[in-house]
């Protein structure tokens, strides 16, 4: 059947398909969603299991699946260049070089009532314009409307006595090259053998390199917080880098039986080969003896609510495992897709008292 000819796929079946490129070798592993169970992954954590050996063995292997570097390396070139000022935190313009080519720009806030240095808040956006949503700019009604939904996470931040470190993510905003969507920048990445959530991971890694540079920022309490996407991006970096003392996973953590493998997402955020490694409960336990909050949406359409009930249940064996019960926390929102600003940071206030 030649080009022409062949009928298009319907959007929804498209990502289905693509799903089912990138899922991580599904079918080569020989498994089914129902499958998934917490335990039936080669890295799953079961009862009796050392904490610390099994947490090193799958986080090496999920920085694998990543194409997260064993070395950040290479010069940072750090930029600060004042921006403006309010009569509570004064702004930054930043910028640093996570890679040959790869330009982070970003903003910093700072709060003018606290005292430094300050504990940091890396705040991500999700699937949006680009991350003048996480300093509340809306330029239209569709980001009015997004704002309204608690995604001016950078604001919130700094309301609450962090510094907040915005940074734009791959393929969003700023960084998104003309005419070529997150969707397909994703599927580029893969063809060259680097998903692009890896690749989003490296640049908060590289941005934690950026903090030790600030001498008023905090190296040692640095969080980090999204939704959606940036939750999802969050959630990933604090399983791989220790520095970050809290992550705060909003609208992305689940089983992947309840989310990625039975409801299409962006191809950015799939993984090759996770799913015969370990669930995301499982990867949830490398975040111990560190602090996790999960927040959720009741009506979420993306993280189904019974997958995150179980999947924190399931994490937070883990977590006491380590010692830690405490140390993760869930705390749920009477709606759907976005961030519950008025559930989250009184808990976000708790876990960061006891560092």
């Amino acid at each position: 059947m030649t080009p022409m000819l062949r009928p298009a796929l319907r959007p929804t079946r498209r990502r289905f398909i693509q799903a089912g490129l990138v899922a991580g070798g599904l079918a080569a592993a020989g498994s089914r969603a129902a499958d998934l169970a917490p335990g039936r992954a080669a890295l799953a954590f079961r009862p009796g299991l050392p904490v610390p050996g099994w947490q090193a063995e799958l986080r090496a292997r999920l920085r694998q699946v990543l194409g997260v570097p064993e070395r950040t390396g290479g010069p940072l070139q750090p930029r600060v260049d004042p921006h403006r000022e309010t009569a509570d935190y004064t702004m930054h313009r930043i910028g640093f070089t996570a890679e040959p080519g790869e330009e982070v720009p970003g903003w910093l806030l700072q709060p003018k009532a606290a005292r430094g240095p300050l504990p940091v808040m890396i705040c991500l956006q999700g699937h949006s314009p680009g991350m003048h949503i996480s300093i509340g700019e809306a330029r239209n009604e569709a980001e009015r409307k997004s704002i309204a939904g608690g995604r001016d996470l950078a604001l919130q931040a700094v309301a609450q006595g962090w510094a907040a470190l915005v940074i734009e993510q791959r393929a969003f905003g700023e960084r998104a090259k003309p005419g070529v969507k997150c969707n397909d920048a994703a599927l580029f990445a893969l063809h060259q053998g680097r998903p692009l959530t890896g690749q989003r991971v490296f640049d908060v890694m590289r941005a934690i390199d950026f903090v030790a540079t600030q001498p008023g920022l905090d190296a040692n309490r640095i969080g980090c917080i999204g939704n959606s996407t940036g939750g999802t991006v969050s959630f990933y970096a604090a399983c791989v880098e220790p520095r970050i003392a809290l992550a705060v996973v909003s609208c992305s953590f689940c089983t992947f039986e309840d989310s990625w493998l039975s409801i299409p997402h962006c191809a950015c955020g799939y993984l090759p080969g996770i799913v015969p490694v370990a669930d995301m409960p499982d990867l949830a336990g490398l975040v111990a003896p560190r602090r996790l909050l999960i927040v959720a949406g009741r009506e979420d359409n993306l993280a189904r609510i019974a997958g995150v009930e179980r999947g924190y249940r399931h994490a937070r064996e883990i977590f006491a495992a380590a010692g830690v019960a405490d140390r993760v926390r869930l705390v749920v929102g009477e709606g759907g897709h976005q961030f519950y600003p008025r559930e989250a940071w009184p808990v976000i206030g708790e876990m960061a008292r006891e560092w």
